[in-house]
C-alpha cells in the first residue's frame, strides 16, 4: 500500500496491481499495472546504492535508446525527478520491456549468439559514451590491500566456537585466496595496456530478456555501469552463462564469442588472450557473499552466490592455460 501511494502521489499513476516479481541483495523489482492499462517496472532500492550509481546508469541508457537499443526508459515524477526519494527508499520506475529471463538449461547456442552480440553492441556503441570520465571506476585492489581484510575476516570466522557449513566453506574459501594473493600480485595496474571503457557492469543471462523466438529482447539492471574493461565483462558473462556445477559448455561458449564480434565487438588479441586472467583476479580478491554473511545479515542467496563465485575462481585457475588456448583457437576459425 506504501508503494502504491507513493505512485499515486509523485507519479500521478491511478495503480490496478503491484506484483512482486525479483528480489536482489539491495533492491527490490515490481511489475506495476496502471488503470490505464499501462505497464511499467518499479525499482525499489535501499540506500546501500550510492545516488550516483543509479544516475550513473540513467546516463548511459538515455545515450543507448536512441541507437535502439532495448534498455530501460525511465518515467519521471510530476515534478521531473528521475529518481524519487522517499525515506531511505529510492524509487525508480521504468517502460516495460516484454520478454522473459530464461533458466540456464534453457541457453542454447541461438540465446548465447544473442547474448554475444548484444554485448558487443553495447561495448562498440559505449567506446564512444561522452561521459565515460565521470562513471564509477571499477578498478579492485590489490593483493596487498586487500590481504589484511582477508585476515581479519578468516580470524573472525577461526575465532568462531563452533563451525557450520558455512563457516567451513568460508575457512577453506579465504585460505584459497590468501595464498594466491601471497605468490601473485592481483591488482589491476598490470593490465593498463589493455583497453577501459565504459560498461555495463553486470551483463549476464540474468540480466537479459528473450523473446518467443529466443532472440535478446531487452537488458536490464545498469546501475552497476562503470569504466572498467571489456574483455573482465565478455569473459564474466560467458562465465556465468557457461560454467555449470564444475562443467564449462565450450559449445555455447564458442556461440557467444562469435556473436561478440559479430555483434561489433572490437577486442584486441591481447585482450582475448588476458579474458580469463583479468576474471579470476577479480574473483579471488573480491568477498560477495561473505561481507554480508559475517556483517550480521546472512543471505541463503547470498551465500549460494559466494558458493558459485568461489567454484568459478577455482575452475578458473586450474583451467587458465586450457580456456585461454580454447579462446585463441575460437578467433583464429
Amino acid at each position: 500500500m506504501y508503494l502504491t501511494e507513493l505512485v499515486s502521489q509523485y507519479y500521478c499513476i491511478a495503480v490496478a496491481s503491484l506484483e512482486l516479481m525479483s528480489t536482489g541483495r539491495v533492491n527490490r523489482n515490481y511489475r506495476l499495472s496502471a488503470t490505464d492499462g499501462k505497464v511499467y517496472c518499479l525499482k525499489v532500492y535501499s540506500d546501500a546504492v550510492p545516488d550516483k550509481r543509479l544516475y550513473d546508469g540513467l546516463e548511459v541508457t538515455t545515450y543507448l535508446s536512441p541507437l535502439a537499443f532495448p534498455v530501460p526508459r525511465v518515467v519521471p515524477t510530476a515534478a521531473g525527478d528521475l529518481v524519487l526519494h522517499a525515506d531511505r527508499l529510492r524509487l525508480l520506475l521504468l517502460r516495460f520491456i516484454p520478454g522473459r529471463n530464461l533458466a540456464l538449461d534453457e541457453v542454447g547456442s541461438a540465446e548465447g549468439l544473442g547474448m554475444g552480440a548484444m554485448l558487443g553492441r553495447l561495448h562498440h556503441s559505449l567506446r564512444f559514451f561522452p561521459q565515460a570520465d565521470k562513471l564509477h571506476n571499477s578498478l579492485w585492489r590489490g593483493s596487498r590491500e586487500s590481504l589484511p581484510r582477508m585476515f581479519d575476516l578468516l580470524q573472525t570466522v577461526q575465532s568462531k566456537d563452533t563451525h557450520d557449513d558455512f563457516d567451513r566453506f568460508a575457512i577453506s574459501s579465504l585460505t584459497y585466496r590468501i595464498q594466491i594473493m601471497q605468490g601473485v600480485e592481483v591488482g589491476p595496474k598490470q593490465f593498463f595496456h589493455l583497453r577501459r571503457q565504459a560498461i555495463h557492469g553486470d551483463y549476464q543471462f540474468g540480466n537479459v530478456l528473450f523473446d518467443d523466438h529466443g532472440t535478446v529482447a531487452g537488458v536490464l539492471d545498469f546501475d552497476q555501469t562503470c569504466v572498467s574493461f571489456p574483455a573482465w565483462e565478455l569473459m564474466r558473462a560467458i562465465g556465468f552463462t557457461c560454467l555449470i556445477g564444475g562443467h564449462f559448455n565450450y559449445p555455447l561458449a564458442t556461440a557467444m564469442l562469435k556473436g561478440y564480434r559479430d555483434g561489433g565487438g572490437t577486442l584486441a588479441p591481447s585482450e582475448y588472450l588476458e579474458m580469463p586472467r583479468l576474471w579470476y583476479y577479480q574473483l579471488v580478491r573480491g568477498l560477495f557473499g561473505f561481507s554480508d554473511h559475517y556483517a550480521g545479515t546472512p543471505d541463503p542467496r547470498q551465500d549460494e552466490a559466494a558458493y558459485g563465485r568461489h567454484a568459478a575462481m577455482v575452475w578458473l585457475g586450474e583451467h587458465m592455460t586450457d580456456l585461454r588456448a580454447f579462446i585463441w583457437d575460437t578467433l583464429r576459425k
